[in-house]
């Protein structure tokens, strides 16, 4: 089997961690559409959004810390930019300027204020007492979850998440009985409801190879709380379950070369639904691996449909 060399235009940085940057110049690739070019630690450029961050302040000539958000199945680096005010997981105090009320895409009703940050961007955030939106504070105090994008994720500081009925961790059958546009992220979702009745959200361009019909019962694993509020869901896969052991198809061996010079070899295999799974390889298990044509792997996780295998101690990506 022939080495199939892919050229990544990064150096190889830890997904995770936060270096500074040099802001070389803005360059335009269109109209409104431009880029940041930086430099990182080793010196190798890459183009990070502009738009994202236009109230930043950002000037070339200056360094700045940013962490490095992803690095996906490709080698390729995202990049989130330092805020130059705020930091995640702090409490800050937000003025306040409206309120509001919706129904929400799973039907409840939603009671939200409308807040200003440093910049004067308004960001939207729920809240679940009804006492306090009657009368609203001049000022919130909001912990910033996340920031992606630029984007601020504020949840009132000491306002727990409405409980969704289901328990991390746990498994619950559930029926699909929508499948609707979700107007605050412009994302397509299914609307699942439980043996209680309460509805959940599942974003749909995750899971179009499963082909989910509504009226359709899938047990799904409840992960976590999303940054946005809802409890994450992850439908079981149709083909594998986490824990168990599976002979995949070798697609193909990879050889990831970054502008530094690193190099690292990619085992790239097939599900049942023909996706690509990627996993991570030294030269002694390429070597080994190269001329299988399938190989036995342990599904460790499944994640928004995708995979992460091990073989023999080696773990997918």
């Amino acid at each position: 089997m022939d080495i199939h060399q892919v050229h990544i235009p990064n150096a190889r940085l830890e997904e995770g961690l936060t270096y500074p940057f040099h802001i070389l110049k803005i360059v335009s690739l269109g109209t409104d559409d431009k880029y940041f070019v930086m430099q990182d630690p080793n010196g190798y450029k890459i183009l990070v959004p502009e738009g994202f961050y236009r109230t930043y302040g950002f000037k070339p000539g200056q360094v700045i810390r940013c962490r490095v958000d992803k690095v996906n199945c490709n080698g390729r680096m995202y990049l989130e930019p330092s805020h130059p005010y705020y930091r995640e997981g702090e409490t800050y105090p937000f003025d306040v300027v409206s309120k509001g009320h919706i129904k929400n895409i799973i039907g409840q009703d939603e009671y939200y204020f409308m807040v200003k940050d440093v910049h004067d961007r308004q960001w939207r955030v729920r809240t679940f007492s009804k006492e306090s939106w009657n009368d609203p504070p001049e000022k919130l105090p909001c912990l910033l979850k996340r920031i992606k994008k630029g984007k601020l994720f504020l949840v009132i500081h000491g306002e727990e998440v409405k409980d969704p009925g289901l328990a991390i961790g746990s498994s619950h059958l559930l029926t699909v009985i929508d499948d609707r546009l979700n107007p605050d992220d412009n994302a397509y979702c299914y609307i699942l409801e439980d043996e209680n009745g309460n509805r959940h959200l599942v974003k749909k361009k995750y899971y179009r190879h499963y082909d989910l019909k509504i009226g359709q019962k899938i047990r799904c694993h409840a992960d976590k709380f999303a940054t946005e509020g809802y409890i994450f869901l992850e439908p079981e896969h149709p083909c594998y379950q986490p824990g168990k052991k599976y002979t995949f198809p070798v697609d193909r061996l990879e050889e990831l070369v970054f502008t530094d010079g690193y190099r690292q070899k990619v085992l790239v295999l097939r599900d049942c639904h023909e996706e690509e799974v990627k996993v991570h390889v030294d030269e002694d298990a390429a070597l080994k691996y190269r001329h299988r044509s399938s190989v036995q792997a342990r599904v460790k996780r499944i994640k928004k449909s995708r995979l992460e295998l091990a073989i023999d101690g080696v773990e997918s990506i």
